[in-house]
């Protein structure tokens, strides 16, 4: 069940031999023992250097590492499992990457429909215009049949898998550490979230790795390597994320960014992306899927209309668009409503039953109110 991770892992340590010529040893001789018996001549051809056929030759195997995953993972009773790069389930974006991580620990469900995934990242400590953004643009994507991929911290990926999960639609989160690490309460509340509702929990560390310095970008790259594009909610110029949009230009993925005020550092980034080139503006889920082929396009879902409810609805005044995008946000009671936006209950009251009565809202019991989730 596991031989492929093993021989994987005998390899891995083996120095100035490539994880692309690793993983083609593999696929055409099984193991490495069979690997390093084969000439110089086709080790060669299958891009090891000299130094690196020398360092084959001499290694000295140790499965140590493989008999301690193997007894993590026995002890998770299955809800941590295992995907190597020899396997045919393996995500088919990332395989395609130059260099894919050679394995994946992951909880929750693999699905063919990760073949058409988009990122939405952003930065750490959204503003109240960025939340509104991110989780937007992510219920858009996900109703058009993409799966949300993000990266499980707070802020614009939290916000990135929670707009997938309100409207019920995969989402999909790649970790900065092991499988067995949690990195705060709202991460393993988030974490909960998305394996219920049918997403998967990646990490192509070992289990027990803990979050370090080089742990994230080693994992921004595998966003965007799972993934057909990024799109760029809200960055500074020195947000992680932007770490993730160049992976992506590497790899020679689509990199999407909205434009925000130019003179406010909070979104330094992503526009600097946008005026370079480098990225391409967007403002809603349409634009997004117009830079894909129809190939593309036609695995998406049939549900893509346009669906921008807020522009197909004209709000009658600001107060409106107001309550409508606290309630983007979460759910809200009356009495919350009225101290962030100022207005009596009683012109509320009136407010909140013409956005009810057009289906732009819910009542819920306690007098709460919700974003309408048809």
């Amino acid at each position: 069940m596991y031989e492929n991770f093993k021989e994987l892992l005998r390899l891995e340590r083996i120095k100035h031999v490539t994880s692309f010529s690793k993983i083609k040893l593999l696929e055409k001789y099984y193991t490495a023992e069979l690997s390093r018996q084969i000439s110089d001549e086709e080790l060669c051809i299958m891009g090891v250097s000299r130094n690196g056929i020398a360092n084959l030759r001499s290694a000295v195997f140790s499965d140590d590492i493989f008999n301690i995953q193997v007894e993590k993972l026995i002890s998770f009773d299955n809800k941590v499992k295992l995907i190597t790069v020899l396997d045919k389930d393996y995500p088919s974006n990332l395989k395609n990457i130059y260099d894919p991580p050679p394995y994946l620990f992951y909880e929750g469900t693999l699905s063919a429909s990760d073949d058409v995934s988009i990122a939405v990242v952003g930065s750490r400590s959204l503003s109240r215009s960025g939340i509104y953004t991110v989780k937007k643009l992510s219920r858009e994507l996900a109703l058009t049949g993409f799966v949300i991929v993000s990266g499980l911290a707070m802020g614009a990926d939290t916000v990135a898998h929670m707009g997938a999960l309100e409207v019920n639609k995969r989402t999909v989160s790649v970790l900065g550490s092991g499988i067995d690490q949690d990195v705060s309460v709202s991460s393993r509340s988030t974490r909960r979230k998305i394996i219920e509702g049918g997403g998967a929990v990646y990490s192509p560390f070992l289990i027990g790795t803990e979050p370090a310095k080089y742990t994230f970008p080693a994992r921004n790259r595998i966003i965007s390597g799972i993934s057909l594009g990024v799109v760029i909610g809200e960055a500074k110029s020195d947000s992680g994320s932007l770490i993730t949009a160049n992976f992506a230009l590497e790899q020679g993925k689509e990199v999407f960014a909205v434009p925000n005020e130019i003179f406010n550092p909070k979104y330094e980034g992503g526009n600097n992306l946008i005026k370079t080139g480098q990225a391409k503006l967007i403002t809603c889920a349409e634009d997004v899927t117009d830079e894909f082929p129809d190939r593309i396009r036609n695995l998406l879902s049939v549900e893509f209309k346009r669906i921008d409810e807020a522009q197909k609805f004209s709000f009658s005044d600001e107060t409106e668009e107001k309550i409508y995008n606290l309630l983007m946000e979460k759910k809200m009671n009356i009495d919350e409503i009225s101290e962030e936006t100022g207005v009596d209950t009683g012109t509320l009251m009136g407010k909140l039953f013409l956005l009810e009565m057009n289906k732009m809202i819910n009542r819920e019991p306690n007098n709460y109110f919700s974003i309408s989730r048809k």
